[in-house]
């Protein structure tokens, strides 16, 4: 595993005798040059301490960090973390008024709270405008629900063929109409994981409306679980007990085992990130 330092800066503020770029250039380091300055640094850089020590210096700077592992350790991993490369903006809630936006339609909203978002429970099918790129990536979803992933009709056969399970497949449906739109359908993930996950908090958030708390992970904060809990584990889907991030990043964990991950890499899934889980 290798922690990649990404460094984000405004080019004309931050730079603007192009120190920082020359600096980039000289050390080879790659980066993109618009109206933000954006290069990765891998921690495993012979020159690593000298480039960030020198960029540590620098006013204005943008740091996030991720972990980027081998396919030896994705592959030995029982169970691996899932999100997707990109989420498609459309088609996105217009209205603030729950009662005639999808939310409406799509959970039960007895708990729900329109300051933070929490408290809803989907109770039917998912309801959108139309749908929207999913045949060209076949797994996807919503840039604002996180945790909720929408299929292609063939990719849910694959996967009803292989007998995966905490999982159901729903039709989606078009708000207007109320009926099923043809070409997707969603993978709704049922099962719970049976124990809390581990990992560094950077901060503790606090809804002042319900008092929800919500912790956000610090970045290049591996996710840890006790490896008792591993001989209970017979899904291969979960959900996180907990909700982690805030605003539109809120959402809960998703958790796959080791087989969905290989089916997803055989059948060459590609809008796919995943992280191991670290039993210990």
């Amino acid at each position: 595993m290798t922690r990649i330092y990404r460094y984000i800066f405004n080019t004309n503020q931050d730079d603007p005798k192009r120190e920082i770029r020359n600096y980039l250039t000289c050390h080879k380091i790659k980066y993109s040059e618009e109206l933000l300055l954006i290069f990765e640094i891998p921690e495993n850089r012979v020159d690593f301490i000298e480039v960030k020590e020198f960029l540590d210096t620098k006013a204005g700077k943008i740091i996030q960090i991720s972990l980027d592992y081998s396919k030896k350790e994705l592959n030995a991993a029982a169970y691996l973390q899932l999100w997707l490369r990109k989420y498609s903006g459309y088609p996105q809630p217009e209205t603030i008024d729950v009662k005639k936006s999808y939310i409406n339609y799509t959970y039960d909203i007895t708990n729900f709270c329109t300051n933070c978002g929490s408290g809803l429970i989907q109770n039917d099918s998912f309801y959108i405008k139309k749908s929207f790129n999913i045949e060209k990536i076949r797994f996807g979803g919503l840039y604002w629900v996180y945790d909720t992933f929408f299929i292609t009709n063939e990719l849910c056969d694959l996967l009803v063929k292989e007998g995966f399970t905490g999982i159901e497949f729903l039709p989606v449906k078009n708000i207007k109409t109320k009926q099923p739109i043809d070409n997707i359908v969603q993978l709704k993930i049922n099962t719970v994981f049976p124990t809390k996950l581990k990992y560094e908090v950077k901060k503790v958030i606090e809804c002042n409306v319900c008092n929800q708390k919500r912790d956000l992970i610090k970045d290049g904060s591996e996710i840890t679980v006790s490896k008792e809990i591993l001989k209970n584990l017979d899904k291969d889907f979960y959900l996180s007990q907990e909700f982690t991030g805030d605003g539109l990043l809120c959402c809960r964990r998703v958790l796959i085992s080791n087989r969905v991950y290989k089916f997803f890499n055989d059948n060459k899934i590609k809008n796919i990130c995943v992280e191991p889980i670290r039993f210990e």
